[in-house]
């Protein structure tokens, strides 16, 4: 069985090799496993999608200093 890669390592890896354009990268990752049919593959980019979210939306005390 293959271990996959921390979600959040990849999505933090994503953002520094593309920038912003790293979520139209994921979306369309999940797309192509959706048309597949993989749904174990589309869930784990679905965490992918949501890390990348966390990792580019400001956080309340960032916003405040």
């Amino acid at each position: 069985m293959l271990v996959k890669p921390d979600v959040n390592l990849i999505a933090r890896l994503l953002i520094l090799q593309h920038g912003r354009d790293c979520r139209d990268l994921a979306e369309k990752k999940a797309d192509e496993l959706v048309a597949a049919g993989d749904a174990r593959g589309l869930a784990y980019w679905r965490r992918v999608l949501d890390a990348i979210e966390q990792e580019l939306t400001p956080s309340v005390s960032a916003v405040r200093h």
